[in-house]
């Protein structure tokens, strides 16, 4: 076997092994780094939909105060509201009619 055979040789097992296992190793690698982008687009994307919503609370609760519905201010943060606030409206509604 003369250099060039024996070199064609080893480039022919080195591209028949090589090649799918650099696949796999790119599809390893490449795989959560593709996910964590495309979760990125989403949330990115849902930006406008959560703007569009604060929007939407906002309008219903100048709504709620403009027919004195609401006479008190909204919580920025979340606060368990206690029973004794919807009956309270209720019996507000009962004296309104």
């Amino acid at each position: 076997m003369d250099m060039t055979e024996a070199v064609t040789v080893v480039m022919i097992v080195a591209m028949t092994c090589g090649i799918p296992l650099l696949g796999l190793t790119l599809r390893f690698c490449v795989k959560p780094v593709m996910e964590a982008y495309i979760r990125l687009r989403e949330v990115q994307n849902q930006a406008p939909q959560v703007q569009s919503l604060m929007d939407r609370v906002a309008y219903l609760e100048r709504k709620l105060e403009l027919r004195e519905l609401l006479d008190r201010s909204i919580p920025t943060s979340v606060q368990p509201i206690s029973a004794e606030a919807p009956a309270a409206l209720v019996k507000k509604e009962q004296g309104l009619s």
